[in-house]
């Protein structure tokens, strides 16, 4: 009798063997299916190696490990995220003091700073940086009174083109009519008026100007 015939008296019900998946794309019911489809119908004669199916369970077990997780990761994060916006928001009616000259720049719109002039200057220049210390803008605001100036960025660099979003500097010069250097203040005093997340990211808001939380140097009760 020849073998093909001794296979099918030893399993009559033999089907073709599914093709192997890789177990990493398979679920637990499915990949338990599949494994005893192949013990089914496995050749009696060649019937499958226990080591591979060790390997198979090994990496199956694998697998379920990497999902739960990523499952406790996700979980973990939301909780963290939580908490912290919570803190954040305690902020609120706090003074803070904090580094003004980051520029958040995002996919479309302005990206804004400030400072503080100490005394009038006739001539004030602003030098946008990007991360890397290289310059990509400069604007000239002409005269301009002591106090606290908002100054708003377009978003592109000298020669018209958009930049990339990211975290850009600010850095303010200014002299007066004669030439001589006016003292000017990247720091920020104020009440925190509130907590806004527009933006994806919490950002204080200080009269007129928004603070990034880590650009934050001193908060008061």
């Amino acid at each position: 009798m020849e073998i093909s015939n001794l296979n099918a008296l030893a399993n009559p019900q033999a089907t073709e063997v599914p093709q192997e998946e890789d177990p990493q794309d398979l679920g637990r019911d499915a990949f338990m299916q599949l494994l005893v489809a192949q013990l089914q119908n496995q050749d009696p004669l060649d019937p499958m190696d226990s080591r591979e199916m060790i390997t198979q369970l090994s990496e199956l077990t694998s697998v379920e490990e990497l999902q739960s997780m990523s499952y406790r990761l996700e979980t973990l994060e939301v909780g963290l995220a939580s908490i912290a916006n919570t803190q954040v928001s305690s902020l609120a009616g706090h003074t803070v003091v904090a580094d003004s000259s980051a520029i958040v720049l995002d996919t479309t719109g302005d990206g804004s700073t400030s400072f503080e002039l100490i005394g009038r200057a006739n001539e004030v220049n602003v030098e946008i940086r990007d991360s890397a210390g290289r310059l990509v803008r400069t604007m000239q605001l002409g005269d301009t009174f002591p106090g606290r100036h908002e100054v708003r960025w377009d978003g592109v660099d000298d020669i018209g083109q958009r930049m990339p979003p990211g975290r850009y500097t600010a850095n303010v010069t200014a002299k007066d009519a004669d030439g001589y250097s006016v003292e000017v203040s990247n720091e920020l005093t104020g009440v925190v008026e509130s907590v806004s997340y527009e933006h994806g990211y919490p950002e204080l808001i200080v009269g007129q100007s928004r603070v990034l939380l880590g650009d934050v140097k001193y908060v008061s009760p």
